[in-house]
């Protein structure tokens, strides 16, 4: 009865996800077209789409930033008995490219389902697979109950180091296959694919593709027409899961739950909103008797309904009770019959049966709906928004997200906030959209000239959980403590002063709200955005992705509840906890930016447009967390994702900050590690290690052994161990750590049986912070290269020095000591040949003629690529010039720089490629 609930009931926040040119933001126009956002689609190859605004953008055709665009959609009712359904999407369409993996994963913070776009001719592509990942991301507790989802996520923790990664709850999702009027697509095979790379997905088919035969011509074919005199010949076939596609014209699609097919124009892409709109034919209307015409078809759509049901049999146990009754019933038939009135499964299990499982299902993550259409003619979209109203969840169906409390250092927001829950019988927690004190989460920022209030002209995209914000709400913004940096930093005076000043909770007032509809922010006259809502806030100074706002007080600004002085005082008595935990500060987990991969030199023109340079490049890293920035006298070296990243890096300091600048060759990040025979624990120095100097007439000695290991990393989900450091698969490098052993934390007076994880470096003592920091500052430079050490763990077994720890010079002879143990193991152990260099691996997919893919594998072995799958087209449509087969492989990056003119140039012009980063191995082949 909350007046709330209505409203969050009808919301949805959604994500368009894929690999890139796969057609999101196609269907993302299609959808604002048929929702009258605008009077047509836009077209990404006119550049004139809603949500692809940048100028990059259009000229690219890709889609580089995230963008949001809110709508309403109404499903129509589908029988006599039912009514419309109204409901509000907010929309969120990603970018496909591996370089912006960052904009998918702050995205899929944010969202409550997702609709994975695929390509009915490709399947599943790499990036397909870092989506999924992103999306069923199990980086949780055992208490979001996702122990169903395990099996769908091998590998996930792997690589959520390469692609960043955000604690949430794994979405339920929906997956439309799209480009099935493309030349070669195949239902079949897509789903296929699906099925055998994205673990876990479980797609149940809710529709199957409709064709018409080109044996039989469009004289009076269904697509010729589009009335409802409709009918459906012996022409039109529909597509099987079981069978190759037909050779003929994709006109539509059969939805299963309805026993209906739906026919489109067949210029539907030319065509009005109004003059498109498909014709839908009931299957078992006696009116119009399909089965006399084509009874093929009738049969077809029967034995899909079967499988559907079947499908969710196998994982519902309400649809499996009605599906055994059913079956027996049909065992004890005398004559079995194909007629759908006389089949008790199809007969006896009713449609809302039916849409009720699937809808738990979904929401579960149990299944997938899939869909098929082709969204640049227009086929197939409608149903699309059907299913995302009926079928994915809004706000009150997922879980408040995980809470940290603020100065709790390393409990991640899993065990103490899981406690005071189990504590609280009350359901309605922080964070629950019926809760009502405010609590928001940025999850994006852009810069826009003349919109933003804070004098750069910031803008903040957030997620509001609980409560609302309002415009000239004075906001805290509290930023996450990373739990790597308590731990590997904070010893050094910069970074402690910087997380002190996050404790300090600065206040800002939001200055106004801009309404989300792609490029087009326009401002709001009277800004508020209620739980469960995506909003964009402009005059929040200094607020960066990641951020949580709160308001000054535990005071909700939600004016929908009329006796809120009651109710707040009823909520304090029964959730003091939790109105103490407002005050005193929480915090959502912050987003892990991806590892940057290659690096670039610029350099601006004249040295007066280098403070300019500066500036721009400071403001485009709060935009882009993946986007390293390094500056020196010298030199500013700037590193990202990828070729295409640095390119759209340096294009926007030309077009939005007017900044010219010369760039060096592109340099690609190398890592060194300690190779590590089978079994071995790992190598140490020879006993203590002293060293003794005297600097400026101060004695600096001090005595240290310690061991370098492989570093532990969380078991995958089949168990397996690590491989030893040296002898990784190719896994995104982690940087070394450092350890204390129980005598080494007697020496410093701390506990020896506590947990070095369970404490704030910053209350140790300076002489020990001195030891931690000098075997970092180690471990950063190698002694093959200037490249940082990885995968490692530092464990400092033993110390001792002959000075009184009251001294002055204890600290500097500690830092000095760990140091000084650190490179004299690591000199002996490049002696010994067991170090190597580590460099990045890239997964490789190439589409090319299959008369050329002999010369692509030759120039693959050249580059030292690793080829892991050649797929063959099949060649009976043409020459073997134009026929496409897929070439996967694995190739270090620094060889496949500049390699789309290469690969133009060995193909004839035919050739595409995408790369995606898979992680650092040895170097080979030198």
């Amino acid at each position: 009865n909350h007046p709330c609930q209505p409203r969050l009931l009808s919301l949805r926040n959604v994500g368009i996800f894929a690999h890139v040119d796969a057609g999101k933001t196609t269907v993302t126009e299609r959808m604002l077209a048929l929702s009258g956002v605008v009077q047509e689609s836009g077209s990404v190859d006119d550049g004139d789409t809603v949500t692809d605004y940048l100028p990059a953008e259009r000229e690219r055709g890709i889609t580089i930033q995230s963008a949001a665009v809110g709508f309403d959609w109404v499903v129509p009712p589908t029988n006599a008995t039912s009514n419309a359904v109204q409901v509000a999407i907010n929309l969120i369409d990603t970018p496909g490219h591996v370089d912006f993996s960052v904009e998918v994963h702050r995205s899929v913070a944010v969202l409550d389902g997702a609709v994975l776009v695929v390509d009915a001719v490709a399947g599943v592509q790499a990036q397909t697979e870092t989506v999924w990942r992103a999306i069923r991301n199990t980086d949780l507790t055992s208490s979001n109950n996702t122990d169903d989802d395990d099996s769908g996520t091998t590998g996930s923790r792997k690589n959520q180091s390469a692609h960043g990664s955000h604690t949430h709850e794994p979405l339920p999702a929906l997956m439309f296959i799209n480009k099935m009027d493309r030349e070669g697509a195949d239902f079949r095979y897509a789903i296929d694919t699906v099925r055998r790379k994205l673990r876990g997905s479980n797609p149940v088919v809710v529709q199957l593709p409709l064709y018409r035969m080109e044996s039989h011509g469009t004289g009076n074919g269904a697509a010729a027409n589009n009335n409802s005199s409709l009918t459906l010949g012996p022409e039109i076939v529909a597509g099987s899961l079981s069978e190759a596609p037909p050779h003929g014209e994709f006109i539509g699609l059969i939805d299963l739950l309805h026993m209906r097919a739906i026919v489109y124009p067949s210029n539907a892409e030319s065509l009005s909103m109004e003059q498109a709109v498909p014709s839908v034919i009931p299957l078992l209307s006696r009116s119009n008797n399909v089965r006399e015409s084509n009874a093929s078809l009738v049969d077809a759509a029967m034995e899909g309904r079967r499988e559907l049901i079947s499908s969710l049999a196998d994982v519902d146990e309400t649809m499996e009770d009605l599906y055994l009754v059913a079956m027996e019933q049909e065992d004890c038939q005398e004559d079995a019959t194909s007629m759908y009135q006389s089949c008790p499964v199809l007969s006896n299990i009713s449609t809302e049966e039916i849409q009720s499982s699937l809808r738990r299902m979904t929401l579960s993550r149990m299944v997938m709906p899939t869909l098929c259409g082709a969204a640049l003619r227009g086929v197939g979209v409608e149903p699309v928004l059907d299913c995302v109203a009926e079928y994915l969840p809004c706000p009150l169906d997922r879980l408040p997200p995980q809470l940290q409390l603020l100065g709790s250092p390393n409990n991640n927001g899993k065990k103490q906030p899981k406690k005071e829950e189990e504590d609280n019988n009350d359901p309605i927690t922080l964070g629950h959209p019926l809760h009502p004190s405010t609590l928001a989460y940025v999850f994006k920022v852009l810069h826009m000239k003349g919109r933003g209030g804070s004098g750069d002209g910031r803008v903040a995209f957030a997620r509001v959980y609980s409560g609302t914000l309002n415009a000239r709400d004075s906001v805290r913004v509290i930023s996450p403590t990373s739990n790597s940096s308590l731990s590997s930093s904070s010893s050094d005076n910069n970074n402690e002063g910087k997380n002190s000043k996050k404790l300090k909770h600065p206040v800002s007032k939001i200055g106004g709200m801009l309404e989300l509809s792609g490029g087009k922010f326009n401002n709001l006259t009277e800004g508020s955005c209620r739980s469960g809502d995506v909003c964009a806030l402009v005059g929040l100074k200094g607020v960066v992705t990641g951020d949580t706002l709160l308001l000054t007080s535990a005071a909700s600004g939600d004016d929908d509840n009329n006796n809120k002085k009651s109710a707040k005082s009823n909520k304090k008595k029964k959730n003091d906890v939790h109105w103490k935990q407002y005050m005193d500060g929480v915090h959502l987990a912050g987003l892990t930016s991806p590892k940057p991969v290659l690096t670039v030199r610029v350099e601006a023109m004249s040295s007066s447009e280098q403070s300019r340079l500066s500036a721009a490049l400071a403001l485009l890293a709060v935009e882009d967390p993946s986007l390293v920035v390094e500056e020196s006298p010298t030199t500013t070296l700037i590193s990202g994702l990828g070729e295409l990243h640095m390119e759209i890096v340096l294009d926007r300091l030309r077009r939005e900050f007017g900044v010219e600048v010369r760039t060096g060759k592109p340099a690609v990040t190398y890592r060194e590690t300690v190779v590590l025979d089978d079994g071995e624990e790992g190598v140490e120095t020879d006993g203590m290690v002293e060293y003794d100097r005297t600097v400026g007439g101060v004695r600096l000695q001090g005595m240290v052994r310690l061991r370098l290991r492989r570093q532990c990393r969380a078991a995958s989900s089949e168990g397996d161990s690590r491989p030893a450091a040296g002898h990784e698969l190719c896994i995104p490098p982690e940087d070394p750590v450092v350890t204390l052993s129980a005598d080494t934390r007697t020496y410093f007076n701390l506990d020896p049986d506590a947990s070095s994880s369970d404490e704030s470096e910053h209350k140790y003592s300076p002489s020990l912070r001195a030891l931690l920091s000098g075997a970092r500052g180690s471990l950063k430079r190698g002694r093959l290269g200037p490249y940082p050490l990885a995968n490692l763990e530092c464990h400092i077994m033993e110390v001792d020095s002959e000075l009184s720890s009251s001294d002055t010079s204890f600290p500097g002879a500690m830092r000095a000591a760990a140091a000084f143990a650190v490179t004299t193991l690591l000199e002996s152990l490049v002696n010994e040949g067991r170090m190597v260099i580590l460099e990045p691996k890239m997964n490789v997919e190439i589409s090319v003629p299959t008369g050329k893919v002999g010369d692509v594998l030759s120039d693959l072995t050249v580059r030292r690529g690793t080829v892991d799958d050649v797929a063959m087209a099949e060649e009976g449509g043409g020459t073997s010039d134009h026929v496409k087969s897929m070439v996967r492989a694995e190739v270090p990056l620094i060889e496949i720089l500049g390699y789309a003119n290469s690969l133009r140039s060995l193909t004839g012009g035919e050739g595409a490629f995408s790369a995606e980063y898979k992680g650092h191995a040895p170097q080979e082949g030198l």
